[in-house]
């Protein structure tokens, strides 16, 4: 785990007291994002995001993360994200900046290509407003996720967009160590884990439902 990370507080999530936080529709999300007289049209937002607004609130992050799903570039370019890991394991810091500032072009609400940016910049002793709002919006990202069910069950799922952002969450949130079987699970991916402080199942879901059905789609 990054040094980096140390800098990262890690929310504590009880299993006693959890509740879903967001109620996650995609339809709903779709109608309000396609909505070009309303404040939420997914253009619209982005720029907001864009320009690190520090008012946007939860919600309007999880339409931007969710609402993420029903643009061009959403399945598109996903393998960089392992050019991205290459280049932090070798410290080549400058060029992955470089690297993370053209995937942010592409999928703007990437967790990996936001957290190492934010480690990028830290790591290059760069001002510390210019490291801190990539990982304000990493972690406020990562919260509409945790915000979007309790991992439990698959019906009440966490609901990610892409496959790397259930590892961010399981091993940056939760501070999972070790994880000792994954399977698939209808339209879930099902970890078998180790529980911590901050999880405290030795099972947890991930709603992966979205991208295996785009992806189908993008097959007919």
């Amino acid at each position: 785990m990054r040094t980096f990370l140390l800098l990262i507080f890690i929310s504590v999530f009880s299993q006693a007291n959890a509740q879903n936080e967001l109620t996650i529709n995609y339809s709903e999300i779709k109608e309000k994002i396609e909505n070009q007289n309303s404040p939420n049209y997914y253009p619209t937002i982005l720029k907001r995001y864009n320009n690190f607004d520090k008012k946007l609130t939860l919600e309007e992050y999880a339409l931007l993360y969710y609402g993420f799903t029903f643009q061009e570039n959403y399945l598109k370019n996903q393998s960089e994200e392992i050019e991205l890991s290459k280049l932090e394991k070798e410290g080549k810091y400058e060029e992955l900046i470089s690297a993370c500032e053209k995937y942010l072009l592409i999928n703007p609400v990437s967790l990996k290509a936001n957290d190492l940016m934010a480690y990028s910049l830290y790591k290059l002793n760069k001002p510390e407003s210019e490291w801190r709002k990539f990982q304000e919006r990493y972690r406020a990202l990562r919260k509409v996720i945790v915000y979007s069910g309790n991992g439990l069950t698959c019906e009440t799922a966490f609901k990610v967009i892409s496959v790397s952002d259930e590892y961010d969450v399981i091993y940056t949130y939760f501070d999972v160590e070790n994880i000792k079987k994954q399977s698939l699970v209808g339209l879930c991916d099902k970890f078998e884990i180790s529980p911590t402080e901050y999880y405290h199942s030795d099972i947890i879901y991930f709603d992966i439902s979205q991208k295996l059905i785009r992806s189908e789609n993008l097959k007919k």
